[in-house]
């Protein structure tokens, strides 16, 4: 079974509510001004759906369209405009052709440095990057993969092109998540 394959078959047994986006993540998108805003493996859509409610124009991009078509019907149910696109985040020339955006996010998806480096690429002048994802104690936890979670400090020399205006290690507050905030 192929990742996508594996993906969409766990969006299709899903329940048919909203996903919910824990409040400590809602607090962390809050640093981000509305404008066109760029959500990088959204899968059905917590963080689309959250900043496309407070203003956002959200472009959300996956390769799972199970999840993207979830993410279609909440949107419509809450009556906000989301762009959803069907790709691969291995592809940097499919992402190149998306345009430029005020904000990329993000959440809960470890991006490899062949990503992280088409991300600059993306951002207009003054735009910001946030990249909110798990830290080894959702590992240690839950035994959830450790592969998919971020070290500590393992971003903050990774995109050389951006200025770090944050770093939040999780750890020391007894949270799963690290969030790292750039801009350019």
């Amino acid at each position: 079974m192929s990742r996508a394959d594996h993906w969409n078959s766990r969006y299709i047994d899903k329940a048919d509510t909203a996903p919910a986006l824990p409040a400590e993540l809602q607090q962390a998108l809050g640093c981000l001004s509305p404008g066109r805003t760029l959500d990088l493996a959204c899968g059905d859509g917590a963080a689309t759906l959250h900043l496309a409610s407070a203003g956002h124009h959200l472009v959300a991009v996956d390769f799972a369209v199970e999840g993207l078509r979830r993410l279609q019907q909440f949107a419509a149910d809450l009556n906000v405009e989301v762009e959803t696109q069907a790709l691969d985040l291995n592809d940097s020339d499919a992402l190149s052709e998306l345009g430029r955006f005020d904000n990329i996010v993000i959440v809960r998806y470890l991006p490899d440095q062949t990503l992280l480096g088409t991300l600059p690429e993306l951002m207009k002048p003054g735009a910001r990057l946030l990249i909110i994802t798990f830290n080894p104690d959702h590992h240690r936890q839950t035994g959830f993969p450790g592969r998919f979670c971020l070290q500590p400090e393992e971003l903050i020399d990774k995109l050389p092109q951006l200025t770090l205006i944050s770093y939040d290690n999780g750890s020391l507050k007894g949270s799963v998540f690290d969030s790292y905030l750039f801009t350019i």
